[in-house]
Formats: C-alpha cells, sequence, structure tokens
C-alpha cells in the first residue's frame, strides 16, 4: 500500500522532530486506521518551513504602558468589564475553597450557576476573576482591583494550608471540592458523574501564574508551585496508556491547558518535573494526525482541543522541541482555512465539523465563545514567533467580530455563549457563570495587548488600528494612534523615539493601493511579502503618519454551500436586523455591492433597499442575519 509506505518514510524522520517509541506506535495505528484512500495523508508532512526553528520571539512591551484611548467600541468593552469586576464580592468568589478545606466563608453566599454548590465545576469562575483582575491592573492600572487580587491570593494560601494541615487532602492541594474527583477520573469515570476536574484547576492555577506576571504577587507563586508539586506526584504514578485513556474522555477528561501551565512554571523555576509534567497531558488522538499532516479535527470538542495545542506551543518555547512547534502550527493552519465562521468563531454545538462543512451548520448553536479566546491566544504566540499578517488579519477579524461582539452591553457581566449565525438569530445572555463568561471577564483586557511589539532592534510592529497609547519610557518609545471605528481605513499615527523601522501591517481587507503621508507629504514605504510596509524613517524628534486603507463590500463565501454568504466590509462582519427565519436574498455580483449599497455618513451602517447593515458587535438585542442567499 502506497499510503504505508509513505507512513515509513514520515516515520524516519522522528529523530528530528524527537518523537518517543509510544507516540511512533500511536501514530502508526493513526495511520492504519485513516486508511489507503486519506488524500490529506502526506509522507513529506515535515515540511522544510516547520523544521526550521524560529529565530525571534517578538517583545510585547511587557514593561511599558499600553492605554486605549476614549470613544471607540473596545474601551467601553474593557471599562464596562472593569466596573463590573469593581463590583463582584471577593468573599463569593473565595466560597468553596473556604468551605471545602474547612473555614469559615465570612458570611457570604456561594455563586450560581456553574459556581453552585451542586456544580462539579465550582471554583472555575475564580481562576478567571483572578486573571480578568490581573489583566486589568496590566492594562488599566487600577489599584483597587490589584488590591482584591491580593486579598483573594492570601485568602487562597489560607485554604492551601487548611487542606493539608485538617488532613483533608494530599499536601499541596486546592480546590474548590476534595480530592474525590480526581480520584474518579482515575477510574474513568464518565461525565456527568464528574466533570472535568483538571479543566477547574488549570483556571485557578493561570488566574494564580498570571497574578505573579503582571502584579508580581510572589505568594501566587508559592501556591502554584505547591499545587504543581501535587500534579506531578499524582500523574507520575499512573502509566501513559492510563493517562491517554484519562485524557480521551468526553469532559471529564479536558484538562483546559494544564500543559501550558506547567511548562510555564517550569519557565520560571527551571524544576524538570514540572517540564516532565507538561508533557503528560500530551494527547496523542490530537497530536497524532496532526504530526501526520492530517486535518482530523471533525467530531472533536473545539474548546476542549485548542488548550491543549496552546500547551504544546508553550513546551516548544521552552524546551525546542520541534514536534510541538510542528502541532501548533499545523492545528491553527487547519483551524482557520477549514473550520471557521465569516466572524472568526469556530464549533456547531461545541464541536468541530468536517473539514469546510461550514453553510450546512448555519445554526443557534455556532462560535462558543472560549473557543474564539483561546485561538486568539494560540494565534498571538504563532505570529511572535513568525510575524506573518496572516495571523494578524486573522487575530483582527476574530477579536472585532466576535469577541467585541459577544459581551453583554448593559454591563452584566455576561458574554454569549454562542454567537448564533441562523437566520433570524438572537445573542443571548445567560447569568450562569459559564466558561464563556470566565474568558469573557478575560478578554475585554486583552484588545491592547497586540497592538505593539518589538524585536528589540530597533523595529516596531504595529500590528491592529485600534485608538491607543504606548508609553514605553525605558526605550524612550512613544506611539499615538488614533483611528475613528466609523472609518476603519483611515488612521492617524504620531510616532517618536528610537524606531529604526516602523512595520504597519497591510489588512487583508485592504484592496488596491494604500495611501501614507509622512508628516504631510507622500511616501510609500517598503512592502515585505509577510504583509507589513516597512518605514525606514528617522522617529526621534517625532513623526505623523496618515494612513488609507482602501476597502470593498466583499463576500465571504461558505465552502460547502457557495450561495450562502457573509458580508466583509474592511475589518468588519456586517449583520442585517431582521425576524425571518429565511436567509435574505442579496445581490448575486459581488460588484453590484459596491455600486448600490447607499453608506450612511454618520456612523458605520450601509443600506440597500429596505435593509440596513451594521458591524455584528453593534447588534445588542434584536433578531439579525449574518449570512445571505445570494443564489
Amino acid at each position: 500500500m502506497e499510503n504505508n509506505k509513505e507512513n515509513r518514510n514520515y516515520l524516519q524522520t522522528r529523530k528530528v522532530i524527537g518523537l518517543k517509541d509510544y507516540q511512533i506506535e500511536m501514530i502508526e495505528k493513526q495511520a492504519a486506521d485513516l486508511g489507503s484512500e486519506s488524500s490529506e495523508l502526506k509522507a513529506d508532512c515535515i515540511t522544510e518551513k516547520s523544521q526550521e526553528l524560529p529565530g525571534v520571539f517578538l517583545d510585547d512591551f511587557g514593561d511599558a504602558r499600553i492605554s486605549l484611548l476614549p470613544d471607540s467600541g473596545c474601551f467601553r468593552a474593557q471599562e464596562r468589564m472593569r466596573r463590573y469586576l469593581h463590583r463582584m464580592d471577593a468573599d463569593r468568589l473565595l466560597y468553596h475553597f473556604r468551605s471545602a478545606s474547612g473555614l469559615s466563608v465570612k458570611e457570604a453566599e456561594p455563586l450560581d450557576g456553574w459556581d453552585a454548590s451542586e456544580s462539579l465545576l465550582r471554583g472555575h469562575t475564580t481562576g478567571h476573576f483572578l486573571s480578568a483582575l490581573a489583566l486589568c491592573f496590566r492594562i488599566c492600572r487600577d489599584e483597587e482591583l490589584k488590591a482584591k487580587a491580593g486579598y483573594m491570593v492570601r485568602s487562597l494560601k489560607e485554604c492551601q494550608d487548611s487542606f493539608w494541615a485538617g488532613h483533608r487532602a494530599a499536601e499541596g492541594f486546592l480546590s474548590g471540592y476534595s480530592e474525590e474527583q480526581f480520584d474518579l477520573l482515575e477510574k474513568y469515570t464518565p461525565y456527568p458523574q464528574i466533570w472535568a476536574p483538571y479543566y477547574t484547576l488549570h483556571k485557578l492555577f493561570a488566574g494564580l501564574l498570571d497574578c505573579y506576571e503582571y502584579l508580581q504577587d510572589e505568594i501566587a507563586l508559592s501556591i502554584s508551585v505547591r499545587l504543581a508539586d501535587w500534579v506531578y506526584r499524582r500523574l507520575s504514578r499512573l502509566s501513559h496508556s492510563q493517562r491517554m485513556k484519562m485524557w480521551g474522555l468526553y469532559i471529564a477528561g479536558e484538562f483546559g491547558g494544564m500543559n501550558e501551565v506547567m511548562a510555564k512554571l517550569y519557565r520560571i523555576t527551571g524544576k524538570e518535573d514540572y517540564l516532565s509534567c507538561a508533557r503528560m497531558f500530551d494527547n496523542d488522538k490530537l497530536f497524532a494526525p496532526l504530526l501526520l499532516g492530517k486535518d482530523a479535527l471533525g467530531g472533536l470538542h473545539a474548546n476542549q482541543h485548542i488548550p491543549q495545542v496552546i500547551g504544546a506551543l508553550e513546551i516548544f518555547l521552552v524546551s525546542g522541541e520541534k514536534r510541538y512547534l510542528i502541532i501548533a502550527r499545523r492545528f491553527w493552519e487547519y483551524v482557520t482555512t477549514g473550520h471557521i465562521y465569516a466572524p472568526g468563531g469556530m464549533g456547531e454545538r461545541e464541536m468541530f465539523r468536517d473539514r469546510g462543512v461550514i453553510g450546512g451548520f448555519l445554526t443557534a448553536n455556532t462560535q462558543e465563545t472560549c473557543a474564539s479566546y483561546n485561538m486568539l491566544k494560540l494565534t498571538r504566540t504563532l505570529w511572535r514567533l513568525d510575524p506573518d499578517a496572516r495571523y494578524m488579519d486573522y487575530y483582527e477579524r476574530t477579536m472585532l467580530n466576535h469577541i467585541l461582539a459577544s459581551q453583554d452591553q448593559e454591563e452584566t457581566g455576561e458574554s454569549t455563549y454562542f454567537l448564533p449565525l441562523a437566520p433570524g438569530s438572537r445573542k443571548e445572555y445567560e447569568w450562569e457563570n459559564s466558561c464563556c463568561h470566565g474568558t469573557g471577564m478575560e478578554s475585554q483586557f486583552k484588545y491592547g495587548e497586540t497592538i505593539y511589539f518589538h524585536d528589540g532592534k530597533g523595529k516596531v510592529y504595529v500590528n491592529l488600528y485600534l485608538p491607543s497609547v504606548l508609553d514605553d519610557s525605558r526605550n524612550h518609545i512613544n506611539i499615538i494612534q488614533k483611528a475613528d471605528e466609523n472609518e476603519p481605513g483611515r488612521i492617524r499615527i504620531f510616532v517618536k523615539g528610537n524606531i529604526d523601522i516602523l512595520a504597519l501591517r497591510k489588512p487583508g481587507w485592504c484592496e488596491g493601493g494604500y495611501r501614507i503621508l509622512v508628516n504631510g507629504e507622500s511616501h510609500e514605504g517598503r512592502a515585505n511579502d509577510r504583509g507589513y510596509i516597512n518605514l525606514e524613517l528617522s522617529f526621534s524628534e517625532g513623526t505623523e503618519l496618515e494612513i488609507e486603507f482602501p476597502f470593498r463590500l466583499r463576500y465571504l463565501k461558505t465552502p460547502d454551500m457557495p450561495r450562502l454568504a457573509a458580508i466583509q466590509a474592511g475589518p468588519y462582519i456586517l449583520a442585517a436586523p431582521g425576524e425571518q427565519r429565511e436567509f435574505l436574498k442579496q445581490p448575486a455580483d459581488e460588484g453590484q455591492l459596491n455600486q448600490i449599497f447607499e453608506k450612511d455618513p454618520e456612523i458605520f451602517a450601509y443600506a440597500w433597499e429596505e435593509i440596513r447593515f451594521f458591524p455584528l458587535y453593534r447588534i445588542r438585542e434584536g433578531a439579525y442575519h449574518v449570512y445571505f442567499d445570494i443564489g
């Protein structure tokens, strides 16, 4: 069989990518299961590009102040969430940890929904909340919220100490419930008898490490180290096959990004046990097809697996093991080229569907918000290793059209669980402390984190065009960016400081030539093949840029049903209010859109006949349409 020959050729590369014997066996089994008719199984799946180690890891100005300017959708979303964080009672978020560890709950009431006393996921919101507090302080410098995070971290240490001192759990354990869920997982107990104990643990880990990274809270790190030791001791006594069976359990075995936090702890502490533990979360069912060059995502739970790939990339960053980079790059390519809807989200009823099947799944249960949150994390890190504008085109689309569109503008703190795409859909904001509520708290403080980067050698990247300020006093760099969300193709940037090259992303939605004025005079810049325009100027005395990226209305057709298409206008996906349960008709000729659609001169909106179109993020309530029948 020809494919068997290809598989053998592929496995000869195992030394290059560091495969272990058990992983080779797993890949051989996967190859046999895929069969000889798979057109996507390739012997040359270790491509030249994927074998190369990246030469850079771009800096995100972590020590500098990056702030959003008022009067933008992103700023308003950020401030709504900041006010929500202030309103939340820290003692309610600590209730289950204190109760489980035998401490007084201080007359607090437990949370409801997924954090109710009867829920097996209780405690996950607390981890998200810690991350949100830390991320908020990074961008807003809100001292009151920093103090709230400090109070919660100290309280969690008291709970961790009490678990051990009261003989309620092994040393280092910390959770909103006992160790029983972990015991049951090791007996392969299915969902809903247990509910993803390592997933919940990851949220707590991530919150603590964010407090250490952004708030310099050493207590948060000490809690994490003790908890990581508990995880390592527990998992190291299990065999590889036992762990694979656990991780393969639907929802019960979901572990979030445990491999990511363990690899981060290895980076922070240098303790080898943590890197070994990170590898214990390798999921061969997901990783093996990716190493084979096979898109086998159909039927997998989307948000159960995206964080695993983020963790794989983190393992690569700390170890240099190439197979983890290959896994991450391939996964991103497969998802973004075969599994995303027009707003950038993915999954239907939380599941990846078959590659290219988009029009057949335009339902009320599309685009779980958590999945997009995690895909943006993955995209950001891949871009730092490989600054290609394709990554940022996807990032911008998903950030503006899914994440920003998912927040309830009535300041409930809620986000949509699904962002529905069926004709006549409505956004639903259900108060249930769901996973998307948790990531939704964090996401509102991430709009500014990917705008600016530098390479440490005088080159600064501008990735996103959002009204913002970068103030890096250490490197003497100041950038002020002004952009009107009603005129997304027009940007003004004032740049001053030690910059040799300013790299501007040319958006994928830009059609035709762009225009740049430098201090009022035309300047072409130097476009590279990675989608950036390099300006090699003297910025030391201050330089004002006026940039224009023209765009046209265009269709984004579904690959499986080309008559169904969404409409893109610059960075925005447009939505039309309407109660109809059938797809609204639109002109078949894309060229007609720009001739017959009338643009509103006051706001970013279009009209055709009786239909009005707005950016999806501006629609809060009422039925709407994103996909249309173009005949």
